[in-house]
C-alpha cells in the first residue's frame, strides 16, 4: 500500500498495529508476514521515506543470534551480504590509551573471518529497504504519523490506536486486535502503564558518524611489523573495535558505502557513571576532549574528521516490569528494556521480542492459551534481560584490565554460544510449556553461574596488576573447545539432543568458573586472597577447581599440560598458565584456604 492514506482508504481495523517503524517494528512486521500471513499488519511511523544512509541510530553491530534472525529467520542473508559488511567479530584493546601505544596494549579478538556470519549494519539503508520489502509483502505503512495514545480494551474488544501527523493535526484512529509498542526510548506504553524500572546499570553514551573509513591499523606505525603481521588479510577494521580503559570504551564500526559510493564510520563513547560522569561527554567539544584525554592516539586520527551527526544518551539502560501481556499488547526494542551496547545485544533482544510476540499471536489467531503463553514469554524475556544486564553492571574495572578482560570474554562467549544462541537457533522457545520447562530450569542454573562469574571478574580486576601487556589473545583459539562451541551453532539438533548438549556445557561452565577463581586467587597476591575470597563468598560456591587438576600436576610435575583436564588445557591455550610458579601443593593449599569457612580458615 502507498504511504499516503486518506480516512476512506485506510482499513478501520488490523489484527496487529505496530507503533513505530524503526528496526524493531519493521523486523517484526516482516516476521509476521512470513510466519503468520493471515494476520493484517499496520505500522505507524513518524519519519517518511527516503531515509538517510548512515542514519543517526545506534545499533549497527550485530552478533550471532541477531544475525541468524535477520539472515535466516527473516530470509535476508543474500541482501545483507550484498548491501552491508560482514563483520570480523568483536575486537578489544584494554588497558587505557593515555600512556601506551596501541601496539603495546593487549589485543583480544578472532584470528580469521567468521564461520557463523554477523554483520555491520547501516541502519538507514536497512530500515529503508525493510519498509520497501514489507510494503510489497502487504504490510500497511502509515508514514509521517505519530501514535499519540492507545486506549486499551480490558476485555476482548479491539484497542483504539490514536495517531496524528508528525508536527500536529490530522488526528486519526484505527482499531487493533493486538498493539505492539515499538516507539523506541519514548516507551509509549511503558510510560502510560508505569512499567519503567531501573536496570541497576548506570552508564552514558555519545556517538557520531564521520565520512570514510577510519582504520585501526593506521594507529600503528608500519615498522611495528609483528603487530601488522597478526592481520595479513587486513581485516581488523571490519571488526567492532573497542578501545578500553577503566569504566569506558570507545568504538569504531565501519558502515558500507551506499548508492552514492560514500562509506562511513560510526564512532562512539560509552562511560560508566561511577568513573565518568555524563557531563564529560555531553557535547561534541567535550566528547572530543574526553577522547583526547583517554585515547589520545584515536583523537589524533579523528579530530579533524567532520561529524555528520552527534547524539548523547544519559543513563541509557532501563528495565521494564512487563514485556508481553495477556491483555493483547507487547513491547519490542528500546520501548521495552535496554541494557548496554558492549556486546551488541540490542538486536538479539529485538529478535527475542519479535519471536516471542509471534508465538503469542499464533496462540491468539490459531488457537491456544494466550494468557499462559504471554505470561511464559514475559517471564523468559525478563530473565534473559536481567542475566544479560549483569554482564555490564559490574564491568567498569574489568574494562581497564588487560589481565581480566580476556577471561571475561572467554566466559561470556562460552555462556552465550552454549546456551543463549543454541536456545534461539534450535527454536527451543517454540516448544509446548511442558517440554520447555526443563530448558527454563537449565537457564536458571546458567544464570546462577553468570552472577557468580561477573562478581568474581569485577573483584579480581580491582585487585590485580593491570599494567598493559603487548600480547595477542586469540579468541577463540583454533582448534579449541571454545572454537568447537562456536561451530556447533551450525549443528542441527533435536530438542532432546539440545538439552543434553546444554546440560553438558553447564557442567563445563562450572569447571571454567572454578578455574577462573583459581586464576584470580593465584594472580592477586597473598595479601589480597582472603579479601577476594570474602568479596565473592567463595566458601558458598558449589564448584571449585577439580581435585584431579591438583593431583595430576603432583604426579607428572613438568608434564602437567599433558595431564590436565580438557577445560583447563583449553583455558591455558587462550589465557596462559595459572600465573606464578605454584607447585601442586601450593595450589592445593591456596584453594583449600580460599574455599574454607572463616572458622575453618582461622583454625
Amino acid at each position: 500500500m502507498s504511504q499516503e492514506h486518506s480516512d476512506s482508504s485506510l482499513p478501520p481495523r488490523f489484527d496487529v498495529v505496530i507503533g513505530g517503524g524503526g528496526l524493531a517494528g519493521q523486523a517484526l512486521a516482516r516476521l509476521l508476514r512470513r510466519e503468520l500471513p493471515e494476520a493484517s499488519v499496520c505500522v505507524i511511523e513518524r519519519q517518511r521515506r527516503p531515509l538517510p544512509v548512515a542514519a543517526h541510530k545506534v545499533g549497527e553491530s550485530s552478533v550471532e543470534l541477531s544475525s541468524h534472525f535477520f539472515s535466516v529467520v527473516l530470509g535476508l542473508d543474500e541482501y545483507l551480504r550484498s548491501k552491508h559488511y560482514l563483520k570480523n567479530g568483536l575486537r578489544f584493546f584494554p588497558g587505557g590509551g593515555h600512556t601506551h601505544a596501541l601496539e603495546d596494549r593487549t589485543e583480544i579478538g578472532p584470528p580469521e573471518r567468521a564461520k557463523v556470519p554477523s554483520f555491520q549494519l547501516d541502519r538507514g539503508r536497512l530500515e529503508q529497504d525493510l519498509r520497501d520489502m514489507n510494503e510489497e509483502a502487504g504490510v500497511t505503512l502509515i508514514e509521517g504519523y505519530v501514535v499519540k495514545d492507545v486506549e486499551l480494551d480490558e476485555g476482548d474488544g479491539d484497542h483504539l490506536v490514536r495517531f496524528e501527523a508528525h508536527g500536529g493535526g490530522d488526528p486519526r484512529t484505527v482499531r487493533a486486535g493486538w498493539f505492539v509498542d515499538a516507539t523506541g526510548r519514548r516507551g509509549l506504553l511503558r510510560g502510560k502503564l508505569g512499567l519503567t524500572r531501573p536496570s541497576g546499570h548506570l552508564a552514558h553514551a555519545a556517538w557520531w558518524r564521520v565520512p570514510g573509513r577510519v582504520d585501526v591499523a593506521d594507529l600503528v606505525p608500519a615498522e611495528a611489523t609483528a603487530w601488522h603481521q597478526r592481520d595479513p588479510e587486513h581485516i581488523r577494521w571490519y571488526s567492532t573495535v573497542h578501545f578500553m580503559g577503566p569504566g569506558y570504551w570507545l568504538w569504531y564500526i565501519p558502515l558500507a558505502a551506499g548508492d552514492d559510493g560514500q562509506d562511513h564510520t560510526s564512532i562512539g563513547i560509552v562511560v560508566h557513571d561511577e568513573l565518568h560522569p555524563f557531563d564529560t561527554v555531553r557535547t561534541r567539544e567535550r566528547a572530543l576532549a574526553w577522547v583526547e584525554k583517554h585515547e589520545p592516539r584515536c583523537f589524533a586520527q579523528i579530530k579533524d574528521l567532520p561529524m555528520v551527526d552527534f547524539l548523547t544518551l544519559k543513563h541509557y539502560s532501563h528495565a521494564t516490569a512487563r514485556m508481553f501481556s495477556p491483555q493483547r499488547w507487547s513491547l519490542i526494542g528500546d520501548a521495552g528494556a535496554f541494557h548496554d551496547p558492549f556486546y551488541s545485544p540490542g538486536s538479539d533482544f529485538i529478535a527475542l521480542a519479535a519471536s516471542f510476540t509471534l508465538e503469542i499471536l499464533k496462540a491468539r489467531l490459531r488457537g491456544g492459551d494466550v494468557a499462559e503463553v504471554a505470561e511464559r514469554f514475559d517471564r523468559l524475556y525478563l530473565q534473559f534481560f536481567d542475566t544479560t544486564c549483569e554482564l555490564y553492571r559490574k564491568a567498569a574495572p574489568v574494562y581497564g584490565s588487560p589481565r581480566v578482560l580476556p577471561a571475561k570474554v572467554y566466559w561470556d562467549d562460552f555462556v552465550y554460544w552454549s546456551f543463549v544462541c543454541q536456545y534461539f537457533f534450535r527454536g527451543v522457545f517454540k516448544l509446548p510449556a511442558d517440554q520447555h520447562e526443563r530448558f527454563e530450569l537449565l537457564g536458571r542454573e546458567f544464570a546462577a553461574l553468570q552472577f557468580r562469574a561477573q562478581k568474581l571478574l569485577s573483584e579480581w580486576a580491582r585487585r590485580v596488576d593491570n599494567t598493559p601487556r603487548p600480547v595477542n589473545v586469540v579468541l577463540p583459539v583454533i582448534p579449541s573447545l571454545l572454537a568447537s562451541l562456536y561451530l556447533d551453532l551450525t549443528r542441527d539438533m533435536s530438542p532432546d539432543e539440545t538439552y543434553a548438549y546444554m546440560r553438558d556445557k553447564l557442567a563445563q561452565a562450572g569447571e571454567i568458573l572454578g578455574e577462573l577463581a583459581l586464576r584470580a586467587l593465584a594472580e592477586v597476591g597473598p595479601e589480597q586472597r582472603d579479601e577476594l575470597a570474602r568479596a565473592v563468598d567463595l566458601p558458598s560456591w558449589p564448584q571449585r577447581p577439580p581435585a584431579d587438576r591438583i593431583a595430576s600436576e603432583a604426579e607428572v610435575g613438568g608434564k602437567r599440560r599433558r595431564s590436565l583436564p580438557p577445560i583447563v588445557r583449553d583455558m591455558e591455550r587462550t589465557l596462559g598458565r595459572v600465573p606464578g610458579e605454584h607447585d601442586a601443593a601450593a595450589l592445593a593449599s591456596l584453594v583449600a584456604r580460599a574455599y574454607a569457612r572463616p572458622e575453618q580458615a582461622a583454625g
